[in-house]
């Protein structure tokens, strides 16, 4: 079915509006955030946990951690452009203006935190309460009182919930005795 032409004319009128609002927003990140220390210290926090991880994980286990980390990066970009784009939420700083998402959190330091070769004999269940409550009630609010994150329409303790779920799968899938082989034709 072809879209009417009066929708195709709303539609076309909200890109239009969408792509000024982006340009004036990536106009002031050139200008405000780019080179500020607010922008080295999230290009930091994007590369540093990766290498001390690098450095100090468990060799034998980079491929399984590796797959916990990307399940943990995905999900968390998703839910964090969700609730950017509802308006949940803002990012002052962003390393790269082009993702409604805020880096240093999705692609680093949340895989990172997820403390899967940490202490392995300790209950997974204890494990997602410490990074739920490291992330909630000790993340969300430095990142807010440092001005990165801006709390809009969200209530904190919203999060403890979806990061208890997210480590608990992102645990299992690390956690699974065997991968399948893959089968070359």
């Amino acid at each position: 079915m072809i879209i009417p032409e009066e929708t195709a004319k709303k539609i076309d009128g909200i890109y239009i509006t969408l792509a000024e609002a982006d340009q004036k927003d990536h106009e002031i990140w050139l200008e405000y955030v780019f080179l500020s220390w607010q922008w080295w210290l999230c290009v930091i926090l994007t590369i540093v946990p990766w290498v001390v991880w690098w450095k100090y994980r468990k060799k034998e286990s980079t491929n399984r951690l590796l797959y916990g980390a990307f399940f943990i990066i995905g999900i968390s970009i998703i839910l964090d452009s969700f609730g950017s784009e509802l308006g949940f939420w803002d990012y002052r700083y962003e390393p790269i203006p082009f993702l409604p998402s805020f880096m240093p959190w999705d692609l680093s330091l949340l895989p990172i935190l997820f403390l899967v070769q940490i202490k392995p004999n300790i209950s997974p269940i204890l494990k997602a309460l410490l990074y739920s409550t490291i992330s909630t009630f000790i993340g969300e609010p430095l990142f807010e009182w440092l001005g990165f994150y801006q709390s809009i329409k969200w209530n904190p303790l919203f999060s403890f919930p979806l990061y208890f779920l997210k480590f608990l799968t992102g645990y299992f899938l690390v956690s699974r005795e065997n991968f399948e082989e893959l089968i070359h034709s």
